[in-house]
């Protein structure tokens, strides 16, 4: 029979080569790329641009912002890529200013750990309104965990780290999301954890009369980030508030001083929704004004303490609960029926911004909390006072109850007499 043309019957050895060919091309088509190694975690050193010593960075891009939608990823030069603990940096700067550079020092100090360090950049004001800030940061995050085993991150064991707003920022990648894992663990110094609270607080530039005028870092939200006020738009101010509506969420380690630009009652109020929600949570407020970064060199280890505690818990020390002293007086043993008595006390170590109970023994033993009032710095202690007007006969006992930061204290219970 005739063949069509440009056709042939193949020879022994020609059926051989095919097999051979066929074989080879299978054999190709199996072996994965050197992409696909190294996102299965497999690969050797990381690339980068070396940094310092033994540390080596890579900018990627997770946004359309140009360099507002960038990250930077430290690594340890010369291990295998694999995944590592990881601290994600978030900058501070009022949502106005700031960049990820201002990280580096602390970013390679994470990698020589042989932890992954990365630093984002974020969309800023005025251009850039709430939420912007907020979507650009949680992108990164997605961005970040798509790439993950490729840039030596564990998603499982992630925490984050910022300053100031920087530090709201980073509270807030710890809130569930979509297709996102949340951080496990944060650490925020001098973060603005409730909106609206900042706008009634005077040294951030809030006041509390209907109507005043704001400025300062209150004008600023109020202004060009959410450009609108809590009673017109509440929904928006409770998103961008890391202490609303939690219900669970990071372990999370606060850190203010006592006369800065954000008030201490701002970690306080984060602490007390991380406690409701039964989250592990520290606060510590240092005397003096300075902000954020201004105390990075007192606060800088026991940061990295924290977070190797929250995302290693099987090699490295439970970070330590504050241990409490609390102190309560009465101005007289025996009052008549009427006549004022001032209570008084102490609360150790200084907790600046936050409240201590008043609790009365019940007939059954119990106590009940009948009081709350805040506690006052002085040169040397965190002091409260209040007034007591006995109405009724007999002997009345009263604690001081203090709780909050991972810690608890209670002082000894005092009688008054009432004649």
């Amino acid at each position: 029979m005739r063949r069509p043309a440009g056709t042939a019957l193949l020879q022994p050895a020609g059926i051989a080569v095919v097999v051979v060919a066929v074989l080879v091309t299978l054999l190709v088509a199996l072996q994965p790329d050197a992409g696909a190694s190294l996102s299965q975690g497999a690969a050797g050193p990381p690339s980068g641009e070396p940094v310092a010593a033994g540390v080596v960075r890579q900018t990627r891009a997770y946004g359309p912002f140009g360099d507002e939608n960038t990250y930077d990823v430290y690594l340890p030069a010369g291990q295998p890529v694999r995944p590592r603990p990881t601290v994600v940096f978030v900058h501070g700067g009022s949502w106005e200013i700031g960049d990820k550079v201002e990280w580096v020092d602390e970013a390679v100090a994470v990698a020589r750990r042989g932890w992954t360090a990365v630093s984002l950049n974020y969309r800023r004001t005025p251009t850039a309104p709430w939420p912007a800030p907020l979507v650009d940061v949680r992108r990164a995050l997605a961005d970040l965990q798509r790439s993950s085993a490729a840039l030596g991150v564990d998603v499982d064991r992630t925490g984050a780290l910022g300053d100031s707003v920087g530090g709201q920022l980073a509270g807030l990648l710890g809130r569930p999301q979509p297709g996102v894992v949340p951080v496990r663990a944060v650490v925020a110094w001098s973060a603005v954890n409730d909106m609206a609270g900042l706008l009634q607080q005077p040294a951030s530039g809030g006041c509390t009369v209907p109507g005043c005028a704001l400025h300062g870092l209150a004008r600023k939200v109020a202004g060009p980030l959410m450009r609108c006020l809590p009673a017109t738009c509440p929904d928006a101010y409770r998103a961008a508030s890391p202490a609303a509506g939690l219900t669970t969420g990071p372990a999370t380690f606060g850190v203010n001083s006592e006369t800065e630009l954000v008030d201490p009652r701002q970690a306080w109020v984060l602490d007390a929704a991380l406690g409701r929600a039964h989250v592990a949570s520290r606060v510590r407020v240092l005397p003096g004004g300075l902000h954020a970064r201004g105390y990075q060199a007192t606060v800088w280890q026991d940061s990295l303490r924290f977070l190797a505690a929250a995302l290693t818990p099987e090699t490295a020390p439970a970070f330590p609960r504050p241990h409490v002293g609390v102190r309560l007086a009465a101005d007289v043993a025996h009052a008549r029926l009427g006549q004022p008595v001032r209570l008084s006390g102490l609360v150790r170590p200084r907790a600046l911004g936050s409240t201590v109970g008043l609790q009365v023994r019940q007939a059954d033993g119990t106590w009940r909390d009948v009081r709350r009032t805040p506690l006052r710095g002085t040169a040397a202690d965190t002091v409260f006072d209040l007034v007591w007007t006995p109405a009724r006969r007999g002997t009345t006992v009263w604690r001081a109850h203090w709780k909050g930061g991972g810690g608890e204290g209670v002082s000894a219970p005092v009688s008054v007499a009432v004649r």
